[in-house]
């Protein structure tokens, strides 16, 4: 295989395994380098659909996750072609995609993320690609083109599966080629089920197991299936509390 940044997701997936991770809404790279100090987690997620990030700040975080052999995994704000371009080109391994209410979404999200001939990703010389750098790309007894169909196989694509819409269309988006698992967005769902801050209703509950059914028939995977992760706020939340109440 071409020189590649290792995906801890999917390795672990490769394995029957699971990857533990740890969520961010904030730019903090400094707690991605703690994170990284430990030698617990596989990966970090970024979160950008809610959190706060910059171009400059997902970049430094994937530089500091690099250091540490961690995946950094990441949920854009849209499926927006070049949006999931900039997160690939700062390093992102793995993109979850939101609110994939069609095929046609599903499609956008593939076309994003991958190179032909599974995709349209744009070929860009950012640190993703390390830099465009020929020797390393081309290096040993490699050459552009396979380097670009052995990423295809290590970016992770996930498509997030969040309203009615997308359940209804169940069937239209599984037949599309180029994901690789799928993952809910139950507080949306809830909402476009009538039970808005329901999450764990019945019906909303009973709605995602007929679907991760269906999913798993069909020899495909869920995220849960092979990915857990922890969330850096409630961490520290926690810890402050805690911490607080010594005295």
């Amino acid at each position: 295989m071409s020189n590649l940044r290792k995906n801890n997701i999917l390795e672990k997936k490769r394995l029957t395994s699971v990857a533990k991770g740890i969520g961010f809404l904030y730019p903090y790279y400094q707690a991605v380098e703690m994170v990284g100090m430990t030698n617990l987690y596989d990966f970090i997620y970024i979160d950008g659909e809610h959190g706060v990030f910059s171009r400059e700040s997902i970049a430094l975080m994937c530089i500091v996750a690099d250091s540490y052999d961690l995946t950094v995994y990441a949920r854009v704000p849209t499926l927006d072609h070049s949006t999931i371009n900039m997160y690939l080109d700062c390093g992102v391994m793995a993109i979850l995609g939101p609110h994939v209410d069609t095929a046609s979404d599903a499609k956008k999200l593939v076309n994003a993320c991958r190179y032909t001939p599974v995709g349209k990703r744009s070929w860009g010389s950012g640190r993703g690609n390390y830099y465009g750098d020929s020797n390393l790309l081309n290096s040993p007894g490699s050459n552009r083109t396979k380097w670009m169909n052995d990423i295809n196989n290590e970016i992770l694509v996930i498509a997030q599966l969040e309203t009615k819409t997308s359940f209804n269309n169940l069937d239209e988006i599984l037949n599309v080629d180029g994901i690789d698992a799928y993952a809910w967005g139950s507080n949306d769902l809830a909402q476009s089920m009538g039970f808005p801050g329901e999450p764990d209703h019945v019906e909303v509950k009973d709605a995602e197991s007929r679907v991760a059914n269906k999913i798993h028939s069909l020899g495909k995977s869920m995220l849960f299936d092979f990915s857990e992760m922890d969330d850096l706020g409630k961490i520290i939340l926690k810890g402050l509390k805690d911490f607080g109440k010594k005295d």
